[in-house]
């Protein structure tokens, strides 16, 4: 299988089609054994790169290191989304940049289609933090509105005394507005307002935004992708400085 790859590599021509190098030059596919499972033709003979995977409470890091950069990625999926948690250690004294906002993801509807290189269901670059903080706060305002529409054409029904022309008062039945309806829409705004909040302050702390690692330093966060319900693999492709690093994400389709 691993012979195929050069060729499955093909497929992210279109994510990457602003490189200036051939794809295959300078890319690195994360495999289990310490060689790594697929290295391009560009890497200079003293380029020092291996893989590795680390156990971690909550599961597998798949490792990468290159000549002074360690990328350490982790994946999970929370509803509608696959995020990955990396991690990028920089021992070089030259500071390495990276921009987030264009790590692709390729979504292939099975792992035998993948490595007879079929095209993906879908390509396509993460989903920047901020819009989908922009989306949060769409929802939140979307769905206040909508209950508050509703709330205010609700009707209810009381009895009050009028007074009749000649003086006299009698009870009668009246519709009113439902005052009940409009405190329990406030009420469901203020939880949906604080879920969201909530929510935010997570994401802003989190996401990777960074767009270099220091020199002899490193950076962490989250890196938001869409999930495809129909892909039964995931090939990951992130560029950090003049190289492409590749991770293939099998998954459970449920």
């Amino acid at each position: 299988m691993i012979s195929k790859l050069p060729l499955v590599l093909a497929t992210f021509v279109f994510i990457v089609s602003a490189y200036s190098q051939k794809l295959e030059d300078r890319a690195i596919l994360w495999g289990g054994d310490p060689a790594c499972g697929f290295r391009g033709k560009g890497f200079l003979a003293d380029e020092k790169v291996s893989c590795s995977s680390v156990e971690t409470p909550r599961g597998p890091l798949s490792v990468i290191n290159h000549d002074g950069l360690s990328l350490a990625i982790g994946f999970l999926e929370d509803d509608n989304r696959i995020i990955v948690a990396a991690l990028l250690k920089n021992s070089t004294d030259q500071a390495i940049e990276f921009d987030t906002d264009i790590w692709g993801a390729a979504h292939f509807r099975t792992v035998q289609g993948f490595y007879a290189s079929n095209k993906p269901i879908v390509a396509e670059t993460a989903i920047p933090s901020r819009d989908i903080v922009r989306g949060v706060m769409s929802g939140v305002t979307l769905d206040n509105s909508a209950d508050v529409f509703l709330a205010g054409v609700a009707k209810t029904s009381e009895v009050k005394e009028v007074r009749r022309p000649d003086g006299t008062r009698v009870k009668k039945i009246v519709i009113v507005d439902d005052q009940d309806a409009q405190d329990q829409a406030a009420s469901r705004g203020d939880s949906r307002a604080q879920v969201a909040g909530d929510e935010l302050e997570k994401i802003r702390k989190t996401a990777l935004t960074q767009k270099w690692v220091p020199a002899q330093n490193s950076v962490k966060g989250l890196v938001y992708f869409r999930r495809v319900k129909k892909a039964g693999l995931v090939v990951f492709n992130f560029r950090i400085g003049d190289t492409l690093y590749l991770f293939r994400y099998p998954r459970n389709k449920s």
